[in-house]
């Protein structure tokens, strides 16, 4: 996906029916009009710093944990569901290889220097 607009409002959606919140539901907790969140989930308006640090707050997640999220579907790199679930997620591995494609997130950099 290369918009950015639309890869924030497929992430901010995604992440919301995953922990079964309504749209009503999750724009209480952001803090946030419904009419807005609705723009934003359809990728039609951006939301500021401010209101993306409220989103993630509201998923319960970190600011920088939601932009991760945000980048992968910008890549267009497909995690497996049970790694989103237990909040680990794992780089792509090269074809030929098999070693990581690219540095991953801060967690990942942490496990791989363990593991070296």
């Amino acid at each position: 996906m290369d918009d950015l607009q639309a890869a924030v409002g497929v992430v901010i959606r995604r992440e919301r029916r995953e922990r079964g919140l309504t749209l009503k539901d999750f724009a209480t907790r952001a803090i946030i009009s419904v009419v807005y969140l609705g723009e934003i989930e359809r990728g039609k308006k951006y939301p500021s710093p401010v209101t993306l640090e409220r989103l993630a707050e509201a998923l319960d997640l970190s600011t920088s944990d939601l932009l991760e999220r945000i980048a992968i579907e910008l890549r267009g790199v497909e995690q497996p569901i049970e790694a989103r679930h237990i909040g680990f997620i794992a780089p792509p591995r090269s074809a030929d290889s098999g070693a990581p494609a690219h540095a991953g997130g801060r967690v990942v950099n942490l496990l791989s220097a363990l593991v070296a």
